[in-house]
């Protein structure tokens, strides 16, 4: 009886081997399709992130420039022109009112709001309307402004007539707290005391508006000369009386 043939054996070591080589090369295969889903989100970080528009809100490197005008009953008070703070290690750099603290919220004697901030606490949310009023000595609520020879609030006269504060960006009456109004780049705001027989739109643009072409470079040592000298208040001082609303911007 012939002895019967032995069935060849799978050689065991050889087929883990084998399947260890696969597992890694699918890791590896995983890992390089991670890697190029992260580049790709990167990638898209960069080309989707908001450019430093106005739209964006102010951000290191801009210099923008916006056209203020503030109008007492009958008149600009300060006209096209009105002083600003200085100091700091040259003496003559824009600084908030009281210190040597830089302000990247200031004027250069032209009657436009300068906006060049040189800190990342300067920008965004901190480039409001009302922060500029406050570094320069000013004063703005919704029922109050006190300017360069204005000092008013909701409830006093224009001559005879009660008056309240109203206020505008490119010629567009806006409600709510105009201090928390974020800043832009190549606009005209104007602040008014009026009676309710004049409305701001009749107003037009403020005289500092003519002085907004050229404004890149301008410093105090530089002023500009369109300067309309400030007419007396015509305002009567009474209690304010109306609270202020919700700011919108």
């Amino acid at each position: 009886m012939s002895p019967q043939k032995r069935r060849p054996q799978a050689r065991k070591g050889r087929t883990a081997t084998a399947a260890h080589k696969s597992r890694r090369q699918s890791d590896r295969m995983l890992t390089y399709v991670a890697v190029g889903v992260l580049i790709l989100g990167i990638v898209l970080v960069f080309v989707l992130k908001p450019s430093t528009s106005s739209a964006g809100g102010l951000q290191l490197g801009d210099h923008w420039h916006t056209a203020l005008g503030v109008y007492d009953c009958d008149h600009w008070d300060g006209g096209a022109a009105w002083s600003t703070p200085v100091g700091g290690a040259t003496g003559n750099s824009p600084v908030e009112v009281n210190t040597n603290v830089y302000s990247a919220l200031h004027s250069h004697q032209d009657g436009l709001i300068h906006m060049e901030p040189q800190t990342s606490a300067d920008t965004g949310d901190a480039a409001t309307l009302g922060n500029y009023f406050k570094h320069n000595g000013f004063e703005l609520s919704s029922t109050h402004v006190k300017f360069v020879n204005a000092d008013v609030n909701n409830g006093d006269k224009c001559g005879s007539a009660p008056a309240k504060l109203h206020w505008a960006v490119d010629g567009k009456e806006q409600v709510g707290d105009p201090t928390k109004y974020r800043l832009k780049d190549n606009q005209y705001i104007v602040i008014a005391f009026l009676p309710d027989s004049k409305k701001i739109a009749s107003l037009g643009k403020p005289p500092s508006y003519k002085n907004l072409p050229g404004a890149e470079g301008r410093t105090n040592s530089t002023p500009t000369t369109t300067s309309t000298p400030a007419s007396a208040p015509t305002t009567t001082s009474t209690p304010a009386t109306t609270a202020p609303s919700t700011p919108t911007s």
